[in-house]
């Protein structure tokens, strides 16, 4: 299942971000976003180690550089503190609440087996093969 974006919390992590940037939320992602990046570090070996087309590996660097390097980039001189992790803790609830008012479970998003075949896991990069008209 290619989830929609509002499905993945990378793109809740981005949102806040903007609102942050934009100072219509005083709550800093920038641990958030830590996090984020970290996981994504795992994605990316596993996408080596499963032998992965270089074109979702290049995709999913250009995506994630966007989404989470470029703000946490931006945030490096900033300081976090524990109302901006209970911030993140709360946002994540309310994202499971989302997932649960959507008939959505967290399991529903394993996209390891897609990983494993070499598939599109994410909607941009879902969309970005079929702009490129490559199949999946």
């Amino acid at each position: 299942m290619i989830a929609r974006f509002d499905y993945v919390f990378s793109f809740w992590l981005y949102f806040w971000y903007i609102l942050f940037e934009l100072k219509i939320t005083k709550y800093n992602p920038k641990f958030g976003l830590q996090i984020a990046v970290f996981v994504n570090l795992i994605i990316i070996i596993s996408m080596f180690y499963y032998k992965n087309d270089i074109i979702n590996i290049i995709l999913f660097i250009l995506i994630n550089t966007i989404i989470k390097i470029i703000p946490l980039w931006r945030l490096r001189h900033t300081k976090y503190n524990n109302k901006d992790k209970s911030f993140l803790y709360i946002l994540f609830i309310v994202y499971i609440f989302w997932l649960q008012y959507n008939s959505l479970k967290i399991q529903d998003f394993s996209f390891w087996d897609n990983i494993k075949n070499n598939k599109p896991f994410s909607p941009v990069i879902t969309t970005m093969y079929s702009l490129l008209n490559k199949e999946n």
